[in-house]
């Protein structure tokens, strides 16, 4: 199994396809005729068996607000596996790359939302409870700014030194 790293400017159409198909496999109740559900990542990690597209993370890099506090994260989006290849422990291996390039790059924490959090949890990942505000994006159209209590479905990863605050979450964009 190889795993790379692509620049979002540099992935070419077909590529796009490829990637469409498996997200929209492993997520067939959000299908879109795209590589992406709300906006593209600034880069994604590609995981190839035999030359076969398996496995897909993108990742947005950005600062957030946190009370306070100002972050730099990684922001993990649509992470999804083949199901053929599933429990070989591709994603696994995926959220260590972009953990180990986290650390090369002093990003403060990876970011993400999920439903199921057993993987997460697994690589480290905490499970937090907080007021959200993000910008409501849907089929390219901005719904504006919404403010919630989110629970149980976002999760961090500290990377850094800096502590997370038990205080109100701003994306300053979209959520993932």
């Amino acid at each position: 199994m190889k795993i790379i790293k692509k620049i979002e400017y540099n992935i070419t159409p077909i590529l796009h396809g490829e990637i469409t198909r498996l997200k929209n496999d492993c997520f067939p109740e959000h299908s879109k005729p795209r590589s992406y559900f709300k906006q593209l990542p600034h880069f994604r990690f590609l995981a190839y068996e035999d030359d076969k597209l398996v496995g897909h993370m993108g990742v947005d890099h950005r600062v957030i607000s946190v009370g306070e506090s100002i972050f730099t994260i990684f922001g993990v989006i649509d992470l999804c596996v083949s199901s053929q290849y599933e429990r070989r422990g591709i994603a696994s291996k995926m959220l260590c790359k972009v953990s180990s390039l986290a650390t090369k790059k002093g990003i403060d924490f990876l970011f993400l939302v999920a439903d199921n959090h057993k993987l997460y949890e697994k690589n480290g990942f905490l499970m937090i409870s907080t007021f959200l505000s993000w910008l409501r994006i849907s089929d390219h159209k901005n719904y504006g700014v919404a403010v919630e209590r989110i629970e149980n479905e976002l999760m961090i990863k500290q990377i850094g030194s800096k502590a997370w605050p038990d205080e109100p979450v701003d994306l300053l964009g979209y959520l993932f």
